[in-house]
């Protein structure tokens, strides 16, 4: 949702995801308002990519086991781990033998400056 001059706009059209990644915030948040509205060529380049556990979802849940960290007294924590295992994925799409990520479409969000 945005806000500007006072007016509240619900922003619902979606350009980057596939739809089986929108489903469930669409339910939950949007009153299932979401729009699928991604190139599809882009989001189903990569459903059969080899590292996926269930080929056709593009989506991975990677439990890692490490330590959490610090510098300092900044509050923000992070794992070491956890991010060599996002660089290895990232590496892996960078490349895909069968339809390489450019390294300039690959985005890591996180809460964290240092994670």
């Amino acid at each position: 949702i945005s806000e500007a001059n006072g007016q509240i706009t619900k922003l619902v059209k979606n350009y980057r995801s596939h739809s089986a990644l929108l489903a469930l915030p669409s339910k939950l948040f949007y009153h299932k308002e979401l729009e699928v509205c991604a190139d599809t060529s882009a989001v189903t380049s990569l459903l059969h990519w080899r590292k996926l556990p269930r080929k056709g979802f593009p989506l991975i849940f990677h439990g890692i086991r490490g330590n959490e960290t610090r510098e300092g007294h900044s509050p923000s924590w992070f794992n070491p781990t956890e991010a060599v295992q996002v660089m290895q994925y990232c590496c892996h799409l960078a490349k895909n033998e069968n339809a390489a990520v450019s390294v300039t479409d690959i985005g890591v969000i996180t809460p964290y400056r240092k994670q």
